[in-house]
């Protein structure tokens, strides 16, 4: 790994008994089969069993969802606290929600858990926010001051990483909770207060994720969507449920992510034109990690249709990002995952024209899907080009996100790692590796 949060290969070869050059064949040669080694390094580093694809020994899996995580059916029982309010959210909901937030429940959180939850938004009416009459009173001073610091937060994810910005978003959300379970607030303070709450579960998802700390982006993710179906907004919801979606098809089995992103797709049948279209680009990227073609590109042109019908006034603040350029690269993104180099190839480099050189994250991830993009079409020199400014871009920032594409283009340039321009790229993610441990 080569974020500040991440660790070198020699370290992980320690740890599992085998040198720094077999890490680097396991992370970018062929997937290793033999289930005896696979399971004893999930015990060495304590990979939770739903996490995995095969049993470790002692414990038995159900529809891919590890038996010992269903702890007395905590992940199906419709009582369970991740369960949504559908009549009065009182103060005893709010105390619930902050410890939630802080992990307190130690509740599992897997795509069983994720995709129940997500079902259940599509047929539960919101709760009804009563005042709170006790705690310190607070008002609309306070409570612009919160919704004006989340969105300073989220242009900062512009051009923070998740490396170096998740911190600072989990104790603003942690605060806000906080404030939301023991402050003496009206019902319309009540509703922004559990608004900004989704709103900064959903972005701490995103960076926490983009961290590499995919567990507490779920975690985030998951809860946030309480909060959002209590405070009654529809887009926030769905937002989060399809930011949930995203990771697990980056990380997890796309078929989880499909359904996860068609569930934020039919509940926000109501949302502006804008979130709509965004909830069906992660549909769509859903479809492609799959590599289910005609869905795909029918959701991309449903992307297409929905985001023309906008109007920027009308949208909610949080999806300014949402640009015609996003919307072509993300297409750009889906066509590389199909396979399909000569429809990606022009939307990518369009994209990346005009992109602003200051968002050295995204840039980092589109320019990967480029170079790989030219690897389909076998132009090494133009793809080792843009393997290149990706590395350089992604030696910049603390981001898991960015770190993976540079293995994926590892792995990608194998069948060519006897030509010089190869080998000189891999020679240089090693060193950038080695400097960074």
């Amino acid at each position: 790994m080569f974020g500040s949060g991440g660790i070198t290969q020699t370290l992980l070869g320690q740890w599992l008994g085998i040198s720094q050059a077999q890490v680097c064949r396991v992370e970018t040669g062929k997937p290793i089969k033999d289930i005896d080694t696979l399971s004893h390094w999930a015990q060495v580093l304590r990979i939770p069993p739903d996490l995995l694809w095969f049993d470790l020994p002692g414990n038995r899996r159900i529809d891919g969802v590890s038996v010992n995580g269903l702890i007395d059916g905590t992940s199906v029982d419709m009582k369970s606290p991740l369960s949504l309010r559908e009549d009065d959210w009182l103060p005893d909901d709010s105390r619930e929600l902050a410890d939630l937030l802080r992990g307190g429940a130690n509740l599992p959180i897997n795509a069983s858990t994720a995709t129940r939850l997500a079902h259940e938004w599509l047929v539960t009416e919101p709760p009804h926010v009563v005042e709170v009459g006790s705690g310190r009173r607070i008002g609309e001073g306070l409570v612009g001051k919160i919704e004006r610091r989340i969105a300073e937060l989220r242009r900062m994810d512009d051009f923070v990483a998740g490396g170096d910005l998740y911190k600072l978003v989990e104790r603003e959300l942690h605060s806000t909770a906080a404030l939301a379970q023991k402050s003496n607030y009206t019902q319309r303070i009540g509703l922004r207060l559990l608004n900004a709450i989704g709103e900064l579960s959903q972005l701490a998802g995103w960076v926490v994720g983009d961290a590499g700390r995919y567990d507490a982006a779920a975690h985030y993710c998951t809860v946030g969507v309480k909060a959002a179906h209590a405070a009654g907004n529809l887009g926030m919801a769905g937002n989060l449920i399809s930011t949930l979606s995203y990771q697990v098809a980056n990380i997890g089995n796309p078929r989880d992510a499909v359904l996860l992103a068609q569930s934020a797709d039919a509940g926000g049948k109501r949302a502006t034109p804008a979130v709509r279209a965004l909830f069906k680009e992660r549909l769509a990227w859903a479809y492609a990690k799959a590599g289910d073609r005609r869905s795909t590109e029918r959701t991309l042109a449903a992307v297409e249709a929905a985001y023309e019908r906008g109007n920027p006034d009308n949208e909610p603040a949080w999806i300014y990002w949402l640009t015609e350029d996003e919307v072509n690269v993300m297409a750009g993104r889906c066509f590389v995952e199909l396979g399909q180099a000569d429809r990606a190839i022009p939307l990518l480099a369009d994209g990346l024209k005009s992109y602003d050189e200051r968002h050295t994250r995204e840039l980092a991830l589109y320019t990967s899907w480029l170079a790989e993009a030219h690897v389909q079409q076998g132009a090494l020199d133009e793809a080792v080009a843009a393997a290149f400014r990706t590395l350089e871009l992604t030696s910049q920032i603390a981001s898991a996100r960015s770190d993976d594409r540079i293995r994926v283009l590892l792995g990608k340039f194998q069948p060519y790692e006897k030509v010089s321009e190869v080998a000189d790229f891999e020679a240089a993610v090693i060193e950038l590796a080695d400097s960074q441990s």
